[in-house]
């Protein structure tokens, strides 16, 4: 009996120390708590995250500053910042919301903005809209050019400096994918738009002093049109007349093929509208002042085009 006793001790002893290292409380208690260790899926925001705009907006890229103002003329402006290193203005033009992104000059810039713009925002279509240099004795100071096509002129093998060839033939991708094209096309729909648009828009004359051709100049709204783009300025009328001759090309500039092929690669409805600011061709200068007059006409078709589709 005392050696039972005894045992019923020790195993006394031995559950209360065990009890002291493990926390559980031999005392009797009312009250039963239950703890749960239950595993949490949860999103946190850092404050620097990019949250996108999914508003559907036109989405507007120019090159320079001093063309963007003309635009800015008939933009009502909501909010603007800077992100990714590109100057973004939010607001709209006609009542239709709209982004406008000062991309610099050159392709790679130009197509740098549209990716930014295509992860900041919800574009329904995209506008590159900007001067432009003749290429045709046809076009002057003034005129509007909507592009149909794109050719990416700077694209040449030389033999020589004076003998030089385009590389014509593009690349396609595995997937079907055009790496590049000899002429990248427009969207046929913004095309129709345009054409919609330029029926209701009138351009005021050109100054004297501002064509080569002693006298006021009355430009107009050309469509199917071909913009040649490269990072270059050509500036140089034997080089010009040949580009024209071989490829069609009305006019040339410095983002349009970056911009376009940006957009083709992200499925992004994509035109180009190119205004005439000077033809060497014909001796009209590229001044502050055909700047103005030519992006001033621009605006006046895309503020049309985007009340009718925006």
């Amino acid at each position: 009996m005392r050696r039972n006793v005894l045992m019923v001790i020790f195993l006394l002893i031995i559950i209360g120390i065990g009890a002291f290292y493990t926390g559980i409380s031999l005392a009797p208690t009312t009250t039963v708590t239950a703890t749960f260790l239950t595993t949490l899926t949860s999103t946190v925001t850092p404050s620097n995250a990019i949250i996108k705009d999914t508003t559907p907006r036109v989405g507007i890229v120019i090159a320079m500053l001093d063309e963007a103002r003309y635009i800015f003329e008939i933009f009502d402006l909501e909010k603007s910042f800077v992100a990714m290193g590109y100057n973004f203005s939010v607001g709209k033009i006609a009542g239709k919301p709209v982004v406008i992104v000062i991309s610099g000059i050159g392709e790679e810039a130009a197509a740098g903005a549209v990716m930014a713009m295509s992860t900041l925002f919800n574009i329904k279509w995209a506008v590159n809209i900007g001067t432009a240099g003749a290429h045709s004795y046809d076009h002057d100071t003034g005129d509007v050019i909507v592009a149909a096509r794109i050719v990416p002129y700077g694209n040449r093998r030389y033999l020589s400096y004076e003998n030089w060839v385009y590389m014509r033939l593009g690349i396609t991708l595995v997937n079907g994918t055009r790496f590049r094209f000899l002429y990248l096309n427009t969207s046929s729909e913004l095309l129709d738009l345009a054409e919609r648009a330029s029926k209701e828009v009138s351009l005021p004359p050109t100054p004297a002093n501002l064509t080569g051709r002693d006298q006021d100049y009355y430009p107009k709204i050309f469509l199917n049109g071909t913009i040649a783009s490269a990072n270059i300025w050509t500036a140089n009328s034997t080089y010009i007349l040949r580009v024209h001759q071989e490829l069609s090309t009305d006019a040339e500039e410095m983002e349009a093929y970056g911009f376009g092929l940006a957009c083709y690669r992200l499925g992004i409805p994509f035109i180009k509208i190119a205004v005439i600011s000077n033809n060497e061709l014909t001796g009209s200068p590229w001044s502050p002042e055909s700047i103005m007059i030519s992006m001033r006409n621009g605006a006046k078709l895309l503020m049309k085009m985007i009340e009718l589709g925006g």
